[in-house]
């Protein structure tokens, strides 16, 4: 058939729609990766009371397995008995329970929030050691210019972090393609296609 398979599937309707949402996926997921785990980096980083215990509990999310991850998050987003529905009508947020799963956008949050959090300690770790590799002279040679904080951070830790962070990028861009676990518990793919990323349609046919 020559390359007829490959002219099919860029031309088919289901294909196209779960390319699009997973490209939406993968920016979402990947940029607050990105984000979160450089903060969260900086942080235990840093020296205090209680640093290798707080090392300790991140990485707890990532020896999460997918299933259990979905698992997990579908019944803290669920419509009846959620735990996330009790705490915002607890705290007066909300009137009723919201089907946060059920509505194309939020589903999508949901399933962008809970692979973001299964997914933050392998990067967090990954940033830990590229900020262990950098000397504390470089530091404290800014503290003399008197760099402040910021500038620390733009002239000294980021430079340092740029092979960190595309490891990070490169990596999780990866990942955020290849979900199949936590979304196919989670949503199934809905409602309708909101949810609907790349693995899913193979299973369903």
């Amino acid at each position: 058939v020559g390359l007829q398979n490959y002219r099919d599937i860029f031309t088919d309707a289901t294909f196209l729609n779960s390319l699009r949402v997973s490209v939406i996926f993968s920016i979402l997921s990947v940029s607050l990766i990105v984000v979160i785990s450089v903060m969260l980096a900086l942080l235990l980083n840093e020296t205090f009371l209680g640093r290798g215990v707080m090392r300790s509990l991140m990485l707890l999310p990532w020896a999460i397995p997918g299933v259990v991850n979905g698992m997990m998050w579908s019944w803290i987003f669920n419509a009846k008995v959620g735990a996330f529905n009790g705490l915002l009508y607890s705290l007066g947020l909300i009137d009723s329970y919201q089907r946060w799963l059920s509505t194309p956008t939020s589903a999508l949050l949901v399933a962008v929030f809970a692979h973001v959090w299964n997914m933050v300690p392998f990067s967090v770790i990954i940033l830990l050691a590229g900020l262990a590799s950098i000397p504390d002279e470089l530091y404290d040679a800014a503290r003399v210019d008197r760099c402040g904080l910021i500038a620390r951070f733009r002239h000294v830790t980021l430079p340092w972090l740029l092979h960190p962070l595309l490891i990070v990028l490169i990596l999780q861009t990866m990942n955020a393609f290849r979900t199949f676990d936590t979304i196919y518990i989670l949503t199934r793919g809905g409602p309708g296609e909101a949810t609907n990323v790349i693995a899913l349609p193979t299973v369903r046919t």
